[in-house]
């Protein structure tokens, strides 16, 4: 769905009623992982430039650690891309751990979120690659919903390409908006300002904004219903421990397969995920858990 993070933070936004411990949950997590692994420092940071018209500047980031890792981030939240915009908040990133940078996550303002979410998916991505773990393929987000007749799907912000792949499904569908203009009930598509109606819903599509404004446990308290619960987004570039923890059932992601053609296509501003690979975890996929990875990881660099 083209653009789906930067319709949904709003949405998703009005949602939060809560701080949550996702950040304290995932600093404790790469504090883990750099007790047992040596992480590669930061090589640069990649953040896009403001144009004529900022509405349509590119709301990602990434960042690159010294052996290629990439791990990507949302700017579209809190005035975060504007702010990065200010060189003295990165000019000094290139050359420190990612760890020290892992910590903004748990910062107040828009800008240490995002910042804070690269690293923790760049440590992430490294994990996944030292100890090549299996990541299976994702496609169309519907076809990991496995919908069947009966199902009402709940989703957030109104995006018609998805709604129309769901009802094509024979699933019904409950779209959580702000927009009243959307608000409509018709052919089995309930598109409402209530994320009360999330209850309703067997299974959920998220998107890793939750991740950036840490609003997922004020989203996740409508979803006790619901058996899968997807998130999915190049932002969700993270292990999956802290989100399985909270009941989700998969991540969906991007990972950067080719970091010279990311970075070529990332300065021309062409479309930077040709570079990448769409993949997915889930436990019933077979997803380890993150001490069988680390121990892969330190096994591969003892024998080498």
């Amino acid at each position: 769905v083209h653009d789906a993070e930067e319709h949904i933070e709003s949405i998703e936004s009005h949602l939060s009623f809560m701080t949550t411990t996702i950040a304290n949950d995932y600093l404790q997590l790469v504090t883990t992982i750099s007790e047992q692994m040596d992480i590669p420092r930061i090589k640069s940071i990649h953040f896009a430039q403001l144009g004529a018209d900022p509405k349509k500047s590119s709301k990602f980031g990434a960042m690159l650690l010294s052996d290629g890792t990439t791990g990507m981030t949302y700017t579209g939240l809190d005035n975060a891309l504007l702010d990065l915009q200010e060189p003295n908040r990165t000019k000094d990133i290139p050359g420190q751990s990612p760890l020290q940078i892992a910590q903004l996550y748990s910062g107040e303002f828009g800008w240490q979120r995002s910042l804070g979410m690269a690293a923790i998916n760049a440590i992430s991505q490294f994990v996944l690659k030292q100890s090549r773990c299996r990541l299976p393929s994702m496609t169309k987000t519907v076809s990991e919903l496995a919908l069947e007749c009966g199902d009402r799907v709940g989703m957030v912000g109104y995006f018609p390409p998805l709604v129309e792949q769901v009802r094509s499904e024979g699933a019904s569908l409950t779209v959580v908006e702000l927009d009243e203009y959307w608000l409509s009930e018709s052919n089995g598509v309930l598109v409402t300002l209530d994320p009360e109606h999330l209850r309703e819903c067997n299974k959920v599509v998220c998107t890793g904004t939750m991740l950036v404004n840490q609003t997922l446990d004020s989203v996740l308290q409508y979803c006790q219903n619901a058996t899968k619960i997807l998130m999915v987004g190049p932002t969700v570039g993270c292990l999956p421990e802290p989100l399985f923890d909270r009941g989700l059932t998969m991540l969906g992601s991007n990972r950067v397969v080719d970091p010279k053609l990311f970075l070529e296509l990332w300065s021309t501003r062409q479309r930077w995920r040709d570079a990448t690979e769409r993949y997915s975890l889930s436990m019933e996929a077979g997803y380890p858990g993150i001490d069988t990875l680390l121990s892969r990881a330190n096994s591969r660099r003892e024998q080498s």
